[in-house]
Formats: structure tokens, C-alpha cells, sequence
């Protein structure tokens, strides 16, 4: 019954707030805490954020003993005892500190983007999954109708009323069924197992069959300031950009005097003497061409950053007119999918002899592929909504 095409439809797209579970999002929750690659990155990202602060305190004091002998006669044996404290320009401190926070952040945002990649791989691994596993309904029904289509036929030809080649035909059709069944197995176990490698090797429940409510896109240029404002990918490249241009003011405060200030004593046998010990670094060569080499690094990165920009503004808008032409056209096959025969309207005319086995198979073909088509829509464009929203994951 037409009917029937009409609910597989609504099925394939559609979930109420009832049956549809969202067992995708608590694959995520579980593949956040179990893939070793995030858990990878965090400990990277702690590793990073204590080698940002590194290098930004005073450096070690030294101390130093000198004992000297002598013959009594020019007076004995005498010591020198120092102990010496050296520092950077003070304004060196504060940008160094500044830098260190700056570099923290970034370690923040890079462990987010590869966060961020990762959940949207494993959310299109499930997306893949639901897609395959309506593709096995389709694909059983079509192998339950070329059965049926076998014994009738296979009683016809006994009885003469069937020729070799509409039965051949229907072999065929068995056959091609077959196949595409076991392929369809086939590639459902890989994306399972590939989803259990991303929960880190852990078994993880996941049965649905039907895609959740999309959210409706918002406009795209709401949805491009989002975007733009929360992909942590884009953000890395931005605190990249700042850190580079606190690395000039670093290096800048570099080039200005160092210090010693030290305590000092000498001593000997007949006199001793306190004092204290200044010092001052005069910066000729060793850091030549060090700002120079951090203004160009930060000329890059911002340059970097604004080339990324434009190329996720141009990608973003083409995923977007992407989802909405598919989008149509899901619509579409929705629409003229409820108002087609079903196998079981024209196997009945085909009983009948109402219609010839050619005709029969232009319109199931017709009739399959369609559907087909209209899976392949339906996750291409989840796959796409999935692209455009992944700042949110």
C-alpha cells in the first residue's frame, strides 16, 4: 500500500520526542573519556601549559669561595666569599608572564580543536551507522520481494506459464540483492568496530536506526558570526597571532641591561672585609636580530590567521548552501515517495498480468532506486548540518 512507503518515509527522517532517543550524544559523553587520543592531548596540554611557564622566573644565585695560601711572612692565607643574584630588565617579568598566560590559552584551543575533530568523527561514524542500518531495512525488503517473486515464478515455469528468461531475470535480481546485502554487513561491522576504536577499544551501545531531529539552521550570517566566534581551530590561530606580538615586547625588553647585585667578603688572617657587588650586562651582540626575527613571526601568524579565516567563511558558506539544496531535495523524495506503488501493488499486478514482468522491473527499479537516493540524501545532509554545527560539540 502506498501508505506504507509514506510511514518508511517519515521514518527515515523523522523522530518523535518519544521514540528518538539521542544515543549519538551519550556516544560522545563516552568517547570523550575513553579515546586515547584525547586523553593524549590532555596531558600534552598540561605538559604545554607548565612549558609556558617555564623560563619566566628569576634565574638561579650562584656562590662562590676562592681560598688563597700564602707563606705567613706576606701575611697568611686569606678567602673570598660571594654570593650573587643576577635579573633581567624588571619590565622583562611582566611580559614574560603576560606570554606565559597567552600560551596557555593557546594549549587550551589547540586540545579543544582536537577535541572538536574528534567527536565530529565519531558523530559521523554514527550518522554512517544509522544510515546503513535503514539501508539493511530497504535492502531486506527488497530481498523478501525478489523471494517471493522466485516461488512464484519457479511454479509458473513448472506450469508453463512463465518463460526461462523472466525467471532468469528474477535470479538476477536475487543475486544483485544478495550482494549488496552482504556489503551492506559488511560495512556496517567496519563503522562499528571504527566506533568502538574511538571509544578506546571499549564495547559501546549504540542501536539506533533513525536520525535525530535536526535543529533548523539559523541565517547563515547568525550562523557565521557563531562559528567564527566559537571554533576553537580559529581561536588557536588568533592567541597564536597575540603571542607572537607579546614575543616582540619580550624579546624588545631583552636587549635592555641586565643586573648582578651580590654580597661579598674577604678575609685573611690579620684583616677582613665586607661589601657588596654590583653588575650591569651591556647588550651588544648576544640578542642582535632577535626582535627583528619576532616581528616577522608576527607579521605571519597574523596574516596566518585572517587567510584561515577567509577560507572558513568560504567553506562555511558553501557547506551551507549545500544543506540547503539538500535539504530540498530530501524534501522532495519525501514527498514523492508517499505517492508511489510499493512492492506489494505491483507484485499483485504482475500476478494478475495487469502489467509485464519489463514493466514490473522499470517501476521497482524506479521505485528502489528512489528510495535509495533518498537515504543517500538524508545523510549527506546530516553529515553537512553535522559540519556546520560542529563549533557547538
Amino acid at each position: 500500500m502506498r501508505k506504507n512507503i509514506y510511514i518508511l518515509c517519515l521514518s527515515l527522517t523523522i523522530a518523535s520526542s518519544s521514540f528518538a532517543q539521542n544515543g549519538i550524544e551519550k556516544v560522545l559523553q563516552s568517547i570523550e573519556t575513553n579515546n586515547p587520543s584525547l586523553q593524549a592531548s590532555q596531558q600534552l596540554n598540561k605538559a604545554q601549559k607548565l612549558e609556558a611557564r617555564t623560563g619566566i622566573f628569576l634565574p638561579n644565585p650562584t656562590v662562590e669561595l676562592n681560598q688563597l695560601w700564602a707563606d705567613k711572612s706576606v701575611g697568611g692565607n686569606s678567602y673570598e666569599f660571594a654570593a650573587v643574584q643576577s635579573f633581567d630588565f624588571p619590565t622583562v617579568y611582566s611580559h614574560k608572564n603576560k606570554l606565559a598566560r597567552m600560551k596557555s590559552e593557546l594549549s587550551d584551543f589547540q586540545y579543544a580543536s582536537s577535541r572538536q575533530e574528534i567527536l565530529l568523527t565519531a558523530q559521523q561514524v554514527c550518522q554512517e551507522i544509522i544510515y546503513l542500518r535503514q539501508q539493511k531495512q530497504l535492502l531486506d525488503r527488497r530481498s523478501r520481494n525478489a523471494e517471493r517473486l522466485s516461488e512464484l515464478y519457479q511454479q509458473r515455469l513448472a506450469n508453463g506459464d512463465a518463460n526461462q528468461l523472466e525467471f532468469n531475470k528474477i535470479q538476477l535480481e536475487k543475486i544483485n540483492t544478495n550482494n549488496a546485502r552482504r556489503l551492506n554487513a559488511a560495512a556496517l561491522k567496519a563503522q562499528l568496530e571504527k566506533l568502538q576504536t574511538l571509544n578506546g577499544g571499549i564495547a559501546i551501545d549504540f542501536t539506533d536506526s533513525i536520525f535525530p531531529v535536526t535543529v533548523s539552521l539559523p541565517e547563515y550570517p547568525q550562523l557565521e558570526t557563531e562559528y567564527l566566534a566559537a571554533d576553537p581551530t580559529l581561536k588557536s590561530l588568533q592567541s597564536e597571532s597575540l603571542s607572537a606580538q607579546r614575543t616582540v615586547k619580550v624579546n624588545r625588553a631583552l636587549t635592555l641591561p641586565k643586573f648582578d647585585v651580590g654580597y661579598r667578603r674577604n678575609g685573611g688572617s690579620e684583616t677582613q672585609m665586607n661589601g657588596f657587588r654590583v653588575g650591569l650586562s651591556i647588550p651588544l651582540w648576544e640578542n642582535k636580530n632577535t626582535v627583528k626575527q619576532a616581528k616577522l613571526q608576527a607579521e605571519y601568524t597574523l596574516t596566518n590567521t585572517l587567510a584561515n579565516q577567509q577560507n572558513v567563511k568560504a567553506t562555511l558558506k558553501e557547506l551551507y548552501l549545500q544543506a540547503q539544496a539538500l535539504e530540498n531535495s530530501r524534501n522532495e523524495y519525501a514527498q514523492a515517495l508517499s505517492h508511489q506503488r510499493n512492492e506489494e501493488l505491483l507484485t499483485k499486478a504482475l500476478e494478475a498480468g495487469q502489467i509485464s514482468m519489463i514493466d514490473y522491473f522499470v517501476e521497482i527499479s524506479i521505485l528502489y532506486d528512489s528510495m535509495q537516493n533518498y537515504l543517500d540524501v538524508e545523510k549527506e545532509y546530516q553529515n553537512t548540518v553535522a559540519q556546520l554545527l560542529k563549533y557547538k560539540l
